[in-house]
């Protein structure tokens, strides 16, 4: 039997309509965004940080998946807390910590009921800002990180999603995996990771995004006391990111979009 699809005309054209916008934004002196939506339907929140720094963004260690690698090592220890703090602090409120790596960002977060938003924002601020990347922890991680490597190489989906990019953007950064290239990757030091979180980690390139049961001024005051003890410098002025080199066609980025089997190619998660 054949189905006819096409769609029957529409009397108006369709009109995408969105709920009013009751999100409070702030961008503080130092150029740190704090967005706050209010939601008390449920006595639980999100805290989470963006940072406007992924794989494209490694400059001259382009390849080497540094964004990825301090999505690993951001909580492994800060100036005031090990990381066995860290983790204890976050599980004492009921709380849930993970983080994710794509092309143009990485994200981290913490989901805690209404309780625990303090203690979310101070971990999550320090983490962000005040990261010491011990040594001993990067050794430990980049075992990890290799293994990780492993597991994607026998991954058929996986192999098939880096072909695709590697194949349509031969120039643009895109065509490295998030990850990055296992070569690139071997010849990073623990220096070269610090350097690239201090450029890159700073208030005018972070924005702190709270959703659920809390209070948005008092969110808003914890972060500017936040980012006055912690902030390390402010980010330079960076040139704007430039169209993808493609080559046969243009192939839209899906970072951000779920690829067959769960896997996505512009995007890497702890």
């Amino acid at each position: 039997m054949m189905v006819n699809l096409k769609a029957a005309p529409s009397e108006s054209s369709a009109v995408i309509t969105f709920p009013p916008n009751s999100a409070h934004k702030w961008i503080l002196p130092n150029g740190l965004t704090i967005i706050v939506q209010e939601d008390q339907s449920a006595p639980v929140a999100s805290v989470q940080a963006w940072c406007a720094t992924g794989s494209i963004d490694e400059d001259q260690h382009l390849g080497a998946g540094l964004s990825h690698i301090l999505e690993h090592m951001l909580f492994k220890g800060t100036k005031t807390r090990g990381k066995n703090e860290i983790a204890q602090k976050i599980q004492d409120v009921g709380g849930y910590i993970n983080a994710y790596t794509s092309f143009d960002r990485t994200v981290f977060w913490i989901d805690v009921p209404k309780d625990g938003v303090t203690t979310a924002l101070d971990i999550l601020s320090d983490a962000m800002m005040n990261s010491t990347l011990p040594p001993e922890e990067y050794q430990k991680e980049q075992e990890v990180i290799r293994r990780e490597f492993a597991m994607g190489m026998d991954d058929p989906d996986r192999m098939a999603g880096l072909l695709l990019f590697s194949t349509a953007y031969q120039v643009h950064p895109y065509r490295f995996p998030v990850i990055g290239d296992i070569e690139i990757y071997n010849q990073l030091t623990q220096e070269q990771v610090m350097q690239y979180y201090k450029t890159r980690y700073v208030p005018n390139n972070l924005t702190f995004i709270i959703v659920g049961d809390v209070d948005a001024e008092r969110v808003h005051q914890q972060l500017i006391a936040a980012a006055g003890i912690h902030s390390h410098g402010t980010a330079a002025t960076w040139p704007a990111r430039g169209a993808p080199g493609i080559c046969h066609g243009a192939i839209a980025p899906l970072a951000g979009v779920a690829h067959p089997g769960g896997h996505e190619p512009g995007r890497t998660r702890a």
